[in-house]
């Protein structure tokens, strides 16, 4: 009978019927059930995916395979400097097990003598699989200070992580033991044991030397007890018991399946059609949006990112996610059954309350944290759309603003400024009277009637005369762009002032767009295309850029030497990736000394005004702007520097609130640039710019 040489055995004769029958027999019988239990415990959830509503994730598959590898190997989205310490841990766990895989699959070709390849193959391979069960090591010690130790905050560590991380240990450990055991039978030279297994070598040490006849035997019988057998029912319990490691399959298939419309746009409810105004059962989510909830692993990344859980509200974005898991598994508890219990908690009060529905400031940071692309924005603002177009539950101030949206097209409750008292005596061209322009100045509600912004739309005004743009804006023909009535859930109004507005664009031949409110800006850029409304939108902040850049403005400086911290908005950084341009700004301003703030750029903390939270009223300890403002005053700056009328306002209250209106100012980024025309000898006249 044809011999096989284990790895370290030079000269021995192992045969398959005395030695390695019985361990092919136990592969051939644990195969098959571990290959049952993988498809009953997916195909069980499967199903339960398929009680979504309709999504379509098939478009660009090259794309989203591409980004599934990236994530899924190169772990771009989970090692982070903002997150270095449990990325390095994620990346050794998932390195170390690619190469002990990696080293351990090379036994494929010699299973039952089919093949033979070089004894070097054999020894590479041994050294690849140490060096990856000791990556595993470190990196589980990593994982066990972080959550034992240390005890991070966001992680809830509940039994079975601990089963988890013994059993791991113990399997890579056995594994450790059973090379150690052929080392100490073996034939092989020392040099070679501490080249090719330095930590087996180690092990071997502790075992004792057995009679040639029994030792095979007794590797054998050793690597099935201890090791394989384990490892086969550890594979079996990841899908049977529906344990978190679920996501080495998971989380790759939710990345490959992430939303690939543009990160501002939620997605348009079809009113003619539709029997269902958001979602109030579980089954109204799409398929999508429940795998999401399977996926998610209680990292809690988005539990430290959230500014209203910071701010000690109720929210808390990884319980909502992990709640409707729950709620999942509690509707739909028996497997391949497809059919509901007939008690259920009411989703939208209950399982999660509308205090937390109410939370959210739509500001992304979620999501924008999230290594596998969960997608909690949209799932909180389905929610609010049942509450308010099915029940009209929804807090009086929300009512109250959405009602004037109704009435007078804007959400401010009480203003008796027109929207056009702001550009009295500026000269602002009306496309009512004359509809020649270039560009559409959009003011936006904000900038137009809340007092304080409208120094913003005059600053924005001079500086679009100083470089001789040709703009005119709409005046009283402007109305809302709808932004404030789909964050609070109200689609109907919102669609109504979309087209209401598409309409009248389209009509004046409206090419090109500024907008100076980033609100505005996301709504008109990529939700407007839903209804049909194409328009080229520039946000003030790269409009102004671009001009410096062209040398179409002079600017001067500001008085003494100013300590700027610039505070990025959501809407403009997270949702569009809008981060340099407001920094190249304030750099072409001399007297500035600009600082960035603790949070900035893509983790940047929420002023609190997002998702129809200007208009809502709050509890004076929870406020999120009130955060951010401490957060400026650590970084001892003279001056906030927004390119967001929210923000703006926001920062106003926060500063009063906090005593230092006085020494810390807030001004758009517009306002300095006009502060700086001022200072300048003079302007530059040149050619309009487009």
């Amino acid at each position: 009978m044809e011999s096989l040489r284990e790895l370290f055995w030079a000269g021995q004769e192992v045969y398959i019927t005395k030695v390695f029958m019985p361990l092919i027999i136990g592969v051939a019988i644990f195969s098959p059930i571990i290959l049952a239990l993988f498809v009953f415990g997916f195909w069980r959830r499967y199903r339960l995916w398929r009680l979504g509503q309709a999504d379509n994730r098939w478009e660009k598959w090259f794309t989203r395979l591409m980004t599934t590898l990236a994530v899924a190997l190169a772990n771009v989205r989970i090692l982070r400097l903002s997150e270095l310490y449990p990325g390095l841990m994620h990346s050794l766990i998932f390195g170390g097990t690619a190469l002990l895989f990696l080293g351990k699959i090379v036994r494929l070709f010699s299973f039952g003598g089919l093949t033979m390849p070089p004894q070097s193959i054999y020894l590479y391979a041994s050294l690849t699989s140490e060096i990856g069960g000791v990556l595993i090591l470190i990196g589980g010690g990593m994982a066990v200070y972080r959550r034992y130790i240390k005890k991070a905050p966001r992680l809830d560590t509940v039994p079975e992580d601990t089963l988890v991380f013994v059993w791991v240990f113990l399997l890579v450990l056995t594994g450790f033991m059973v090379k150690g055991y052929r080392i100490a039978v073996s034939e092989v030279s020392p040099t070679d044991w501490a080249m090719w297994s330095p930590l087996g070598y180690l092990v071997a040490k502790i075992f004792p030397t057995f009679d040639t006849g029994i030792k095979n035997e007794i590797l054998v019988w050793h690597r099935a007890l201890i090791h394989t057998i384990p490892a086969f029912i550890f594979l079996g319990y990841i899908w049977l018991i529906r344990s978190r490691l679920q996501h080495v399959l998971l989380s790759p298939l939710n990345v490959f399946f992430r939303s690939l419309k543009p990160k501002g746009a939620l997605n348009p409810i079809n009113l003619e059609s539709t029997e269902i105004f958001g979602v109030s059962r579980i089954e109204h989510f799409t398929w999508k949006q429940l795998l999401d909830l399977d996926a998610c692993t209680r990292c809690g990344r988005c539990q430290d990112a959230c500014p209203a859980y910071f701010s000690g509200k109720a929210l808390n974005p990884k319980k909502v996610i992990q709640d409707l898991k729950a709620h999942l598994q509690d509707v739909y508890p028996i497997p391949f059954v497809r059919q509901a219990i007939e008690s259920r908690a009411d989703m939208v009060t209950e399982v999660i309350t509308e205090e937390v529905i109410w939370d959210c400031t739509t500001c992304r940071a979620c999501q924008q944290a999230c290594p596998i692309y969960i997608e909690h924005v949209d799932k909180i603002v389905d929610m609010r759309r049942s509450l308010v177009m099915e029940r009209s539950q929804l807090p009086e101030s929300a009512q109250q603003a959405l009602q004037c949206l109704t009435a007078r097209e804007h959400p401010w409750r009480g203003t008796t400024a027109t929207r056009t008292d702001w550009a009295a005596g500026l000269g602002v061209k009306v496309l009512s009277e004359d509809s020649n322009i270039d560009v559409l100045y959009w003011v936006g509600c904000t900038a137009a009637l809340e007092e304080r912004n409208m120094k913003v739309s005059a600053a924005t005004t001079k500086i679009l005369q100083a470089a001789g743009i040709n703009f005119g804006i709409l005046g009283s023909e402007e109305s809302c762009c709808g932004d404030p009535a789909r964050r609070m859930g109200d689609e109907y109004l919102f669609q109504t002032l979309c087209q209401k507005n598409i309409e009248l664009l389209q009509a004046y031949h409206v090419k090109k767009i500024l907008a100076s409110c980033p609100h505005c800006f996301n709504t008109i850029k990529h939700e407007y295309p839903q209804f049909g409304g194409n328009f080229e939108v520039i946000h003030h902040s790269q409009f102004i850029a671009n001009l410096i850049r062209d040398g179409k403005l002079k600017l001067g400086g500001l008085d003494g030497n100013q300590v700027v911290a610039y505070h990025d908005s959501c809407y403009l950084g997270r949702y569009n990736d809008i981060y340099q341009q407001p920094r190249d700004i304030l750099k072409a301003i001399d007297g500035i000394n600009r600082v960035e703030l603790a949070r900035s750029r893509s983790i940047s903390f929420c002023c609190g005004g997002g998702g129809g939270h200007m208009w809502l009223e709050e509890a004076p300890d929870k406020q999120v702007n009130v955060k951010r403002t401490e957060q400026i005053i650590e970084a001892k700056a003279d001056l906030v520097a927004t390119a967001c009328p929210y923000c703006l306002s926001m920062f106003e209250d926060g500063l009063k609130t906090k005593e230092v209106a006085e020494t810390i100012k807030a001004l758009d980024i517009s306002e300095l640039v006009a502060q700086a025309l001022d200072t300048a000898k003079g302007s530059l006249s040149t050619p309009d710019m487009l």
